[in-house]
């Protein structure tokens, strides 16, 4: 255990300065990475099909208490007390579906685009780190004492090789979550256009 940590504090040290910002960013990735997880376990949980069925047929028979009793207090019951609210004046349109949609859009997409832009930003630090060390590279063939020293030009060599392969390993670690959480998010907001489309429908029956 002491072995692989002093290999890998060698490592991280041989990747340069350019190192820091990619460790920074990977610990902040992996944690918002848990957070989408455990929330969008949580309302996956919460929005099961025969749920969404029963609160679509509340809406369709105008069921006040089983509406209230079925969409409860998560994200579900904001949505539709949200187009409820919309609706307050007046009966629900598709205006108040999609203000309802837009309240919770910024919940179902927290820090998504934190973690996009990680799968492009890693590389490209990682790149930054390559072009220092192939600067210092560089810097060291001019100095004929150095050029001779073959542990000298590893330094420069290193830090080009591992930043380069650290920002990779940080992209694609984010990559694959980033885009399991944004399939999530839409299914979610399948489910919200689902029951506007009940409420809607409700709408039209009463009408007629």
């Amino acid at each position: 255990m002491a072995g692989t940590i002093e290999q890998a504090g060698e490592l991280f040290a041989a990747a340069g300065w350019v190192a820091w910002p990619l460790a920074v960013v990977s610990v902040v990735s992996v944690a918002l990475c848990f957070e989408r997880a455990l929330f969008f376990i949580t309302l996956g949980r919460g929005m099961d099909q025969s749920r969404v069925s029963r609160i679509a047929s509340a809406l369709r028979s105008s069921d006040e208490s089983a509406l209230a009793r079925e969409s409860g207090t998560g994200l579900l019951g904001q949505f539709v007390s949200v187009m409820l609210d919309e609706s307050a004046a007046g009966a629900i349109g598709e205006s108040s579906v999609i203000a309802a949609a837009e309240s919770v859009r910024p919940k179902l997409e927290r820090y998504l685009s934190f973690l996009s832009t990680v799968v492009t930003a890693a590389p490209m630090l990682g790149i930054l780190g390559t072009v220092t060390g192939i600067i210092k590279s560089f810097g060291l063939l001019g100095n004929a004492e150095q050029v001779t020293d073959p542990a000298a030009m590893a330094v420069g060599i290193s830090e080009a090789l591992y930043t380069t392969a650290f920002g990779l390993v940080i992209a694609l670690v984010v990559l694959f979550p980033y885009n399991h959480f944004r399939r999530s998010a839409d299914r979610a907001l399948g489910v919200f256009e689902t029951i506007g489309a009940a409420a809607l429908e409700s709408e039209t029956i009463a009408k007629k």
